[in-house]
């Protein structure tokens, strides 16, 4: 009996024992959470106290830079294949056109936390996607003029913590629907306008949030009195002027022609605007029935699309990275087709290259996209030069050589799974795939591996046939994702 007793208040202690400590534990973990979340809040607090500063006094005057144009060439008509057409096993000696390295997507400098200050809530649809954002209840940016220091003291009101909430929202819609740099810039200015309109107080809160994101922008005051936001980007925007602040350019968000004066300021760690687009951007679903699609092999397809992704794409702006307007068509290419898309079409496709060797499936494939698009050309259809997602592609009634190579690309890499490179010509886009094995045909060497050619606009070629009137000596490689 007495030994039952001894274990019974053993038991006891050892209770009371882990309690206390699981108490202490707690507590502990509390203390290092508070002092971390003011670690987070001290370390943004300064960043933007060092940005308002600069709001006070670090502006000076740029001159424009003319806008690039749009790259042309003068394009080359497709051509059909005829069986005297001979495939000459010849290599292709092209330059390589270095791509862009993808990035991580930009972060703010800390943690942003959220607060039980009283907000309401501010309702928008972004490209028929609903978001709901929390501002504070009885707080507004008030601007009554664009001075140094006035600008200054609406940034410090921006960063007080009762701006968290709203910080928060917008990071959750960029991570929650994958948006790319590009969705993510225009949705803001979408809510910023929503709560201010189209005012200084809604540039204002556009970058204040864009550049606390983790991204690059300058604020600018034009002459007429107007705020305006620069969106710093490794890209060349073409047709847009922009301005070079220290070897980095600028580009606003509305047509600007005269010299400005602007705060070159930086924000910490901030990242300039990336235009490629890593993710299938979550836009809510509007489909719209598509006619069918039949390739001369007797291949018939159909496939619905989001309108509301067409609508998005219609806004993107195109460029190029470095010094090769190459690298705009790789941007293109390795945007992700939908999966909705995806789930529609490519089980057709499957349907049609299953079980056939690997060489038969992509003549396959490479057929549909030779025969079963009607070609135009930009110029007729948009006025312009303008290349297309792969969704516009199978949107669109008309497409051109970029158009087809790019859908081709996609197309291959999704289910074949094999390496694929662009081919450019002057005035023609072309691609090349890696086989596992070889090919007779026309091929390139790249990255150890032998590519051939498949014509996506050589109506009718198979695979290994270079379109009539190509140089292979003057062609140039560009590289796409695997």
């Amino acid at each position: 009996m007495m030994l039952m007793k001894r274990i019974f208040i053993i038991v006891g202690l050892f209770c009371a024992t882990i309690f206390a400590s699981a108490q202490s534990f707690e507590e502990q973990y509390r203390a290092f959470q508070q002092a971390a979340q003011k670690h987070y809040a001290d370390f943004r607090e300064q960043a933007n106290a060092e940005y308002a500063e600069f709001l006070r006094a670090a502006w000076d005057y740029y001159k424009v830079s003319p806008a690039i144009p749009r790259p042309k060439d003068e394009p080359v008509p497709p051509v059909v294949y005829e069986d005297k057409d001979q495939q000459q096993d010849q290599e292709i000696q092209g330059d390589v056109v270095p791509q862009p390295t993808p990035q991580p997507t930009p972060q703010p400098v800390a943690p942003i936390i959220e607060n039980d200050g009283a907000s309401k809530i501010v309702r928008l649809t972004y490209y028929g996607t609903p978001f709901s954002f929390r501002i504070p209840q009885d707080k507004t940016v008030s601007l009554p003029n664009i001075e140094a220091k006035t600008l200054a003291a609406a940034w410090e009101e921006l960063a007080s913590e009762e701006y968290n909430n709203l910080m928060y929202d917008c990071l959750s819609a960029r991570d929650q629907n994958h948006l790319c740099d590009w969705a993510y810039l225009t949705l803001l200015q979408q809510l910023a306008e929503a709560i201010y309109g189209k005012s200084n107080a809604a540039v204002l809160l556009q970058a204040f949030l864009y550049v606390n994101s983790g991204y690059q922008m300058r604020l600018a005051v034009s002459e007429n009195g107007r705020l305006h936001m620069l969106v710093g980007s490794t890209y060349t925007f073409y047709d847009r002027g922009y301005y070079e602040i220290e070897g980095e350019k600028f580009f606003p968000m509305e047509d600007l022609t005269g010299d400005i004066a602007i705060c070159n300021g930086a924000f910490k760690s901030e990242k300039p605007l990336s235009l490629l687009i890593a993710d299938e951007q979550r836009l809510a679903s509007a489909p719209t029935a598509m006619p069918k699609r039949k390739a001369t092999s007797g291949l018939t397809t159909t496939c619905s699309i989001n309108k509301n992704l067409i609508d998005f794409y219609n806004t993107y702006p195109t460029g190029h990275y470095g010094d090769d307007f190459g690298t705009r068509w790789a941007a293109y290419a390795n945007s992700p087709l939908d999966e909705a898309i995806k789930k529609d079409l490519y089980p057709q496709l499957m349907a049609a290259i299953r079980g056939v060797p690997e060489a038969q499936a992509v003549n396959v494939l490479l057929n549909w996209v030779q025969t079963a698009f009607e070609y135009e050309y930009d110029d007729k259809v948009w006025g312009t030069d303008r290349a297309f997602f792969p969704a516009e592609s199978l949107h669109y009634p008309y497409c051109d050589c970029e158009d087809r190579s790019i859908l081709f690309s996609r197309i291959i890499r999704d289910l074949l799974k094999l390496d694929v490179v662009l081919l450019y010509y002057p005035g023609h886009l072309a691609t090349a795939v890696a086989f596992h094995q070889d090919i007779r045909g026309d091929y390139l060497m790249f990255d150890n591996h032998k590519f051939t050619i498949c014509d996506p606009t050589y109506i009718g070629a198979p695979i290994g046939a270079t379109m009539p009137g190509m140089d292979n000596q003057t062609a140039k490689i560009i590289p796409l994702e695997k």
